[in-house]
């Protein structure tokens, strides 16, 4: 067995646990989510329709000067609760350092979870493509896998979060910590 990291293996088992646990703390919550009881009776709660429980945004950072870097980063995702949310969404970035430009783009799976109000949890993970050279000068397109975690702050739809990449693969574009200010918007 080779201690090399398979980034297929690797996203496989990210994406099934990116599924299995929350399911796993939606089968066991047991407040009174699916019942109205302000009124004391047990009645149904009313389901919201599927278009109500969709949230979209993305962040959007950079910075210009000797080095110039951009980024956008749009994100749809779907409302399972009031709590989880899980979602895709594109990244594309460009950066120019010493009169050389690239551009990066990629997808990512993501998810967080609100266990108070403002404050939530973020896991995100990416596929970018970018440029690289190895130790010859060759310039090659790289397939870097990024997984990103953290926490950050939200209110009224804009948020700030501070995010670390645990993969490290060395053409990885992010250091860390990774700062993203942006919005997720349709709660």
């Amino acid at each position: 067995m080779s201690g090399r990291f398979n980034p297929k293996k690797f996203a496989r088992i990210f994406l099934l646990l990116f599924f299995i646990i929350p399911m796993w703390g939606v089968c066991q919550k047991t407040t009174d989510e699916d019942y109205a009881t302000s009124s004391g009776q047990n009645k149904p709660k009313q389901k919201e329709p599927f278009g109500q429980r969709i949230v979209y945004g993305g962040n959007i950072g950079g910075y210009l000067g000797t080095i110039t870097f951009l980024q956008l980063n749009p994100m749809v995702g779907y409302r399972v609760t009031d709590w989880f949310v899980p979602g895709i969404g594109a990244n594309y970035m460009y950066a120019k350092s010493q009169g050389i430009s690239q551009s990066i783009y990629g997808a990512s799976a993501w998810m967080r979870l609100y266990p108070f109000q403002n404050f939530f949890a973020h896991t995100e993970y990416e596929y970018l493509s970018l440029k690289a050279s190895d130790s010859y000068g060759h310039s090659f397109r790289a397939n870097v896998p990024v997984l990103l975690v953290g926490a950050g702050y939200q209110d009224n739809g804009l948020g700030l979060m501070v995010l670390f990449d645990l993969i490290g693969d060395p053409y990885s574009p992010y250091s860390t910590p990774v700062i993203r200010v942006g919005g997720l918007f349709g709660f």
